[in-house]
């Protein structure tokens, strides 16, 4: 097996994972992750070790991204529902209470400047350190942080502002 199929195998459902929280539709998701190992084979041989592959990977998805949400608004076609997942037609309260808290997440992150965003993601969901953000984003510690904390307090607010909407419809 190629280094190339070893990472493609480690890294491909966190590539999907990744694109999709940050804010690829799930009908371009798969198309999304094909362009990041794209990338990814090609620079393949220009990789140096600095940074492990999968902060390296997440630099590189993080662009491609950035990218593909630039070219959003030319698109003209219409996302259907995304397919129900097995898991969501065994345990259908679950499913929709998790669906809810998802919906609310993506609509948070959707308000957040893409730094914001993919810094919030990389750190609150994927669990990367800051130091392998910082690397991921080619920008400071410092920066990293920042991003960081005005994504928590935007993401806080949208979720207190929803509580509140919830009441009041009570």
């Amino acid at each position: 097996m190629t280094d190339f199929e070893q990472l493609f195998r480690e890294h491909g459902a966190y590539v999907l994972r990744l694109s999709r929280r940050l804010g690829v539709r799930p009908a371009d998701a798969e198309d999304v992750a094909q362009e990041v190992f794209l990338v990814v084979h090609q620079a393949l041989s220009r990789f140096e070790g600095r940074s492990s592959h999968r902060t390296w990977i997440s630099g590189i998805c993080v662009r491609v991204v950035s990218n593909y949400r630039r070219k959003a608004h030319r698109r003209h076609e219409q996302a259907g529902e995304p397919p129900v997942e097995p898991a969501e037609l065994r345990d259908p309260e679950r499913a929709a209470i998790g669906s809810s808290g998802l919906a609310q997440l993506d609509a948070a992150l959707s308000k957040l400047s893409e730094p914001q965003r993919a810094s919030f993601v990389l750190f609150e969901i994927e669990q990367l350190s800051v130091v392998e953000i910082s690397e991921a984003l080619g920008c400071s510690k410092f920066t990293t942080y920042a991003r960081l904390q005005a994504a928590r307090r935007a993401v806080q607010k949208a979720f207190e502002a929803d509580a509140v909407l919830e009441v009041a419809d009570v």
